[in-house]
């Protein structure tokens, strides 16, 4: 890749991570958008070792769900660099609507809601939780709050046609023959050294960072659920008006 002859700031990477885990979890229901669901010891471990990972990162910015599990996963990596943790609503979990909290195994085999729910999990394009929302509208959710964090973080403005260029050291020559005598040589001007794009941490869900995922990857929505996400996992995303890499997935800080 050929340096950047001027500063910019770019678009952002965002690190699009899971919240770590709690004793909800190991129950077989459905959070939803449930509250009170607080990190258990495992999950503030968790939580501890993703903000060690994290800690060479040049993270600029951290947004959270405003459900506990992500604000209290977040808090761990916002606090020891003093940044002020941005809620957004946008990120939450699915809202299961009438089957919050429900035992996933009923709502799988019980006769008033088997059908809706293997449409639910089969059929993710159509399937919508009762009272709730549907998984494709919760990816628009999550895509439309993505967007506007990505919009804080622009792409530059193009270099003024005087901004130094790159030149090839063998064309040098060339121009400094074709040039006329007026005197010595003035020295190149220097270049700007580029700016790194800045980090942003987006601390959600399981269902929010699959689907995230797969719409920057490009795959078909009923696929979505094939992407880990692993309790206190991140996901690397550069994301800029030109393209979007997905640039890691499902990392989880070592046992």
């Amino acid at each position: 890749m050929s340096e950047v002859p001027y500063t910019v700031a770019l678009m952002p990477i965002l690190l699009l991570i899971r919240h770590a885990t709690n004793d909800f979890v190991k129950t077989g229901r459905l959070p939803g958008q449930g509250p009170n669901l607080h990190l258990n010891e495992e999950g503030r471990k968790q939580a501890e070792a993703l903000a060690k990972m994290l800690e060479k990162r040049p993270i600029t910015a951290i947004y959270s769900s405003h459900l506990e599990r992500a604000i209290e996963t977040a808090w761990r990596v916002a606090g020891p660099r003093g940044l002020a943790l941005q809620i957004r609503p946008g990120l939450a979990d699915t809202d299961a609507g009438d089957y919050t909290g429900r035992l996933i195994k009923e709502l799988a085999e019980g006769e008033d809601t088997r059908e809706t729910w293997k449409a639910i999990v089969e059929t993710p394009l159509v399937g919508r939780f009762p009272n709730g929302e549907s998984p494709l509208d919760m990816q628009h959710r999550v895509v439309a709050e993505l967007e506007r964090i990505v919009a804080a973080f622009p792409d530059p403005e193009p270099p003024p046609d005087n901004a130094p260029k790159d030149e090839s050291p063998a064309l040098r020559p060339l121009r400094q023959a074709q040039e006329p005598a007026q005197g010595p040589a003035l020295p190149d001007p220097p270049k700007a050294d580029p700016v790194p794009p800045p980090v942003v941490a987006v601390v959600a869900h399981n269902s929010v960072v699959q689907a995230a995922l797969a719409h920057f990857l490009g795959m078909p929505f009923e696929n979505y659920e094939r992407l880990g996400a692993s309790p206190a996992s991140v996901s690397t995303v550069f994301v800029s008006a030109k393209r979007t890499m997905v640039m890691a997935v499902n990392q989880t800080a070592p046992a």
